[in-house]
C-alpha cells in the first residue's frame, strides 16, 4: 500500500491491482482501500478466479504512517 497527501486530502493506492482511494486523513483513505479491495476479491471470486481477500487484506496491514507528497511502502 502506498499513502500520500496531495491536495489536502490523502490517496491510498494498491499498485499491484491498480486501485486508489481517498480521504480527509490517511486513516480514512487505509479504510476505503480496504474495503475496496474486499470488493474487488469478492467479486473475482464470484467469477470464478482464486483470490484470498484475507491475504490481500492483511498485506495492507503492514504500512506506516503517511507523510506529505510522500509514497510509502
Amino acid at each position: 500500500m502506498r499513502v500520500y497527501e496531495k491536495d489536502s486530502e490523502f490517496v491510498a493506492s494498491c499498485p499491484e491491482l491498480d486501485v486508489y482511494t481517498y480521504g480527509q486523513d490517511a486513516e480514512e483513505a487505509r479504510r476505503r482501500l480496504k474495503h475496496v479491495i474486499a470488493f474487488y476479491a469478492n467479486t473475482a471470486q464470484d467469477l470464478g478466479y482464486k483470490i484470498d481477500a484475507s491475504e490481500l487484506l492483511a498485506n495492507l496491514q503492514k504500512t506506516m504512517p503517511a507523510r506529505s507528497e510522500s509514497f510509502l511502502n
